[in-house]
């Protein structure tokens, strides 16, 4: 009876053990690279070096966003932006360096966002409503922030005499249906054990989650929270994917994000059921492709802690959700394991994920 009933706690101790292990790991980065933490700024070497945020010219004046933009966040952090101010009429709206992953930024780069608001002068931008990019949401979203608040500031400091009352930004229809796929994977397999609603439920992950709403959990976008925070906009989804994956473990439910909601494990799951044939995998061969995951998973990790090599994080696959602009490396890796998973089960899910293995991690388990 003692033993039955000490069991558990031992079991739960571990696992929260190994989550705060997890999260110490995810720190690393932030701390090494960037110098804080959940978006405050760690004690560092005072910086005498100033970004002017109106600087004149000839015939108007630029505007840079870095230092009245530095709380606005994307997905990999601030998204600053200079906005180039002529004859009181807008030129030209450029990005300007930032930490957003090369996927996300390209579909905003191949959008018209930077060029809407060309031509139009201070007043008429500021009414003039902006269109985020489908699959890149928050960090189109932040890049407009960055554009409001620029036009904004011009506007001042142009002696306009504008009254503009700041509207509240409605959330997209994008935003609540994520919401209620991430909220169907969590609850309903709870009460409905049926193979063809699990089919649904990887569909809709896939289309919805993964290339329309480009939703998912992978560790350029842990890296990107661990840095800068949780904007009040990725809050909700991303929140409830971390419960799926790090909390739902504490109640027995292990691997459930995994199972259940990552888009790109839906995919694979997906393809294999498109072929009855199966390669027989040994129990051996199993063990070896299980050491090398592992294995993998510290040689990545020291890349990371020693900042040898930061950019592996833009090669996992879930990145190639922005298929038209994501890289034809990353690109390669997610096809070459969707063409696997027909003759292996989830391939990529059980020999490789760097963001699964995390996971497993924080299970207190490193077994398949």
């Amino acid at each position: 009876m003692i033993t039955t009933s000490i069991q558990p706690k031992k079991s739960g101790v571990r696992q929260l053990v190994c989550l705060l292990v997890c999260v110490m790991i995810m720190l690393v980065y932030p701390i090494w690279k960037e110098n804080k933490i959940f978006g405050i700024d760690l004690p560092q070497e005072k910086n005498d070096e100033t970004i002017e945020t109106l600087t004149p010219t000839e015939n108007g004046f630029i505007i840079n966003t870095t230092e009245i933009g530095k709380n606005i966040i994307g997905y990999g952090g601030p998204t600053p932006v200079e906005i180039y101010v002529e004859n009181g009429k807008i030129q030209k709206i450029n990005t300007l360096p930032n930490k957003e992953t090369p996927e996300f930024y390209g579909a905003i780069r191949n959008s018209d966002i930077l060029e809407s608001l060309d031509g139009k002068t201070l007043a008429e931008a500021m009414e003039t409503p902006i269109d985020g990019v489908a699959g890149a949401t928050y960090s189109s979203n932040a890049i407009i922030a960055n554009i409001r608040e620029g036009i904004e500031y011009a506007a001042k400091n142009e002696n306009l005499i504008i009254s503009v009352e700041k509207k509240s930004e409605k959330l997209p229809l994008k935003f609540y249906i994520t919401i209620i796929i991430i909220l169907a994977g969590g609850i309903i397999p709870f009460f409905i054990k049926d193979k063809r609603y699990r089919i649904l439920q990887l569909t809709l992950n896939v289309l919805l989650l993964g290339f329309w709403g480009g939703t998912f959990i992978s560790y350029s976008i842990m890296t990107s929270f661990a840095t800068n925070g949780i904007t009040k906009v990725v809050l909700i989804p991303t929140a409830l994917m971390l419960i799926a994956a790090f909390i739902y473990p504490f109640f027995g439910k292990k691997d459930y994000y995994c199972l259940w909601i990552c888009p790109y494990g839906s995919a694979q799951e997906l393809m294999g059921k498109c072929l009855k044939f199966k390669i027989k995998m040994k129990p051996g061969l199993i063990k070896w492709l299980n050491y090398f995951r592992q294995a993998l998973w510290f040689v990545l990790m020291w890349l990371l802690w020693t900042g040898l090599w930061f950019d592996w994080m833009g090669y996992e696959p879930f990145a190639a959700f922005f298929f038209t602009d994501a890289s034809v490396v990353t690109l390669s890796i997610a096809g070459a394991f969707l063409l696997l998973s027909f003759f292996v089960q989830r391939p990529y899910c059980r020999f490789v994920c760097p963001t699964g293995t995390l996971f497993k991690i924080s299970e207190g388990n490193l077994q398949i």
